[in-house]
């Protein structure tokens, strides 16, 4: 293979390297995100538990005004809203894994091309 070549293949090799390093931060940060969302949901659902009766009205935010709602419900929509989080989840840690062994693979196929020369 020529120089010419050779150059070209790592800088597209390059380049995809820094997409997918900027991808997998992004997909980080999104992972980061519905952590803290199921962590809310937990802590919350828990809290409801101890402290509240089922049939007891809670005080739900909706933008800028409240909204009294049994206890049930609310535990019922947490519970819905965390089988949402928990689905995101599985898709960006598959993303995730994706993006980390494309990350490996390129770097060691440019090591190896490096290597030879």
């Amino acid at each position: 293979m020529n120089q010419e070549a050779l150059q070209k293949v790592l800088i597209e090799m390059d380049n995809q390297l820094n997409k997918s390093r900027a991808e997998l931060s992004m997909v980080n940060l999104q992972l980061d995100r519905v952590n803290t969302n199921l962590n809310s949901i937990t802590s919350t659902k828990t809290k409801l538990n101890k402290l509240c009766e089922p049939t007891e009205k809670v005080w739900q935010g909706v933008g800028k005004a409240f909204v009294a709602r049994d206890v049930s419900s609310y535990l019922k929509d947490l519970d819905s809203d965390a089988k949402d989080f928990n689905d995101t989840k599985k898709s960006l840690t598959i993303k995730q894994d994706y993006l980390t062994t494309t990350l490996e693979k390129t770097i060691d196929s440019m090591t190896k091309i490096v290597g030879k020369k």
